[in-house]
């Protein structure tokens, strides 16, 4: 790739391409991508569904082990969302692949000569690339199929379809969410929509575990959208979907959960909360304690709403939405995870200035590593950062 080599140019020529691959193909693309950038030859690597490992891919499938993010290049690369260069014969130049903000894999590319320069013309490019990548998986299990580094089950399936892409950010607003046990996740799930000037979310965990509790959660979640998209304000939100949970499921089941929207003009985060632990506020590099709120019943047990907070936040506050199964993780000698340790570690991200999304992505990783990887309960974790303009 040389410094002559137009931008957009290499758009078009990604683009014209595409139109001719079969959906399960396009990583067969990466031919054609390393002649446009001028590399001598490539690796496309997609991340799994922890977002703790990357598996390399070609149009015939997955090939050889995943590699773990923790602890490698491939691994800074990823989880800092920045291209790095690893100097040798050839030069390995590793950029992740983004969509919007949502980590979604990794290229190596290897040069013979690298010029540090490149970075920016490469950047519409691997845009365009990932655009094709994205739009091609919507028709193929071939993408789907490598983020599985071990067995899916099919309660999981169903939840990961479930979810919007775990991280958006805009100059007003940043979220970052994450599922664990990422391959077995039972009743745990979020959502959430940018619409117009509000951040608007919800978090939820069903009572059980397993395919009886997705499906509440399922239920529970498209019911809070359905709502949301037919413009009902947060009170009729909660009672349509606690009747629903009442009629569908029976009184012995229920779903606790928060549901918020939050004003980037204004910095007003209002909320409900339905049975669920509280949120943790961080402000200004220090943790400020939970939000409080009165608990309405649980989604599915009936009853009015208690009580609708208005929150004022102040530029850089962080809020952390999440759910009893990361705090009440156990080690395997039996010691909780915790709320104070949980408030520390997002402190801490907060004071390094960890983006949002890779926040989450750590704090799961810390609560896999208490439990030595065998977190018994699910655990789901919503981090809203107020971004907007002074």
């Amino acid at each position: 790739m040389s410094q002559g080599l137009d931008p957009l140019l290499g758009v078009y020529r990604l683009l014209d391409a595409a139109r001719h691959v079969a959906p399960s193909d396009a990583p067969a693309l990466l031919d054609g991508l390393c002649e446009i950038l001028g590399a001598q030859g490539g690796r496309l690597y997609v991340a799994d569904y922890s977002l703790q490992r990357l598996q390399r891919i070609d149009n015939t499938g997955p090939v050889g082990l995943p590699q773990t993010v923790a602890g490698t290049l491939a691994g800074r690369a990823f989880s800092s969302g920045e291209v790095m260069v690893s100097k040798g014969l050839p030069t390995v130049v590793l950029a992740p692949l983004v969509d919007g903000t949502t980590r979604i894999g990794l290229l190596e590319l290897d040069y013979e000569v690298w010029d540090d320069t490149l970075s920016a013309l490469m950047e519409p490019v691997l845009a365009a690339f990932v655009l094709v990548l994205v739009n091609r998986s919507r028709y193929s299990d071939h993408w789907d199929r490598a983020r599985r580094t071990k067995p899916l089950s099919a309660a999981a399936e169903i939840q990961w379809d479930l979810l919007p892409p775990l991280s958006c950010s805009t100059d007003d607003f940043g979220v970052g969410g994450i599922l664990e046990p990422a391959y077995d996740i039972g009743g745990d799930s979020f959502d959430y929509a940018i619409n117009g000037q509000h951040l608007e979310f919800a978090i939820v965990d069903a009572v059980g575990h397993g395919m009886s509790a997705v499906l509440m959660a399922a239920a529970a979640v498209n019911s809070l959208r359905n709502a949301r998209r037919a413009g009902l304000d947060l009170p009729s939100s909660y009672l349509q979907t606690d009747r629903l949970i009442q009629e569908h499921f029976g009184r012995s089941n229920f779903v606790t959960g928060q549901i918020g929207s939050l004003d980037s003009q204004t910095g007003i985060l209002t909320w409900i909360n339905a049975g669920h632990v509280l949120p943790m506020l961080v402000r200004n590099g220090t943790y400020a304690g939970e939000l409080a709120c009165a608990p309405s019943m649980p989604f599915g047990m009936g009853g009015p709403v208690l009580e609708v907070p208005m929150e004022p936040l102040q530029r850089g506050d962080r809020v952390l939405f999440y759910t009893d199964g990361i705090t009440e993780s156990l080690s395997p000698d039996g010691g909780r995870f915790g709320v104070d340790r949980l408030a520390d570690l997002l402190v801490r991200a907060s004071l390094e200035r960890v983006p949002v999304r890779e926040t989450a992505r750590r704090l799961s990783e810390n609560v896999l590593e208490h439990t030595a990887g065998n977190l018994k309960d699910d655990g789901t974790l919503l981090l809203v950062e107020f971004r907007a303009k002074e």
